[in-house]
């Protein structure tokens, strides 16, 4: 056993690059893929519904509320009608303050293969997730691949 003054001798272990980032060093890269995979999924299903999609005309029928923290959020439920059969969707977004008015028209995109698939035709509801994912898993990878890469060379 060596005592507390003494230093430690020439053939002891030193933590390694990997030990000292601990979780991290594995976590880091398995949330990359995962958000990777994530942002090509909203990408490729935005892009589906921009392709494929066929426009109909929903109104609001009713505004969708939901309180989390003590705030309250909006989001509008549209209905609309395919070969005379009547759908409703409720928007992915809400916000603190209505976007739409109950009563107000706008325009959907629907799934021609199953109508009750249908997003609103705005840059907001197909674009704003992969906007936001494409670029923030793309700097998770880098920093996963960029971390133990310089923790090597500089260990």
């Amino acid at each position: 056993m060596q005592a507390g003054n003494q230093p430690f001798q020439q053939g002891s272990a030193k933590p390694s690059g990997s030990k000292k980032l601990g979780c991290a060093f594995w976590l880091l890269p398995i949330s990359a893929v995962i958000l990777v995979g994530l942002s090509i999924w909203y990408t490729f299903t935005s892009y589906m519904f921009s392709t494929n999609g066929l426009e109909v005309q929903g109104t609001v029928v009713r505004l969708e509320s939901s309180t989390s923290d003590g705030s309250t959020t909006y989001s509008p439920v549209y209905s609309y009608t395919v070969d005379g059969k009547k759908y409703e969707y409720e928007s992915v977004n809400s916000s603190s303050i209505p976007s739409h008015q109950v009563g107000e028209s706008t325009t959907l995109l629907y799934d021609p293969n199953n109508p009750e698939k249908a997003r609103a035709n705005s840059f907001w509801e197909m674009w704003l997730l992969p906007c936001i994912m494409c670029p923030v898993s793309f700097v998770m990878v880098l920093l996963s691949v960029g971390i133990p890469f310089l923790m090597r060379r500089r260990g």
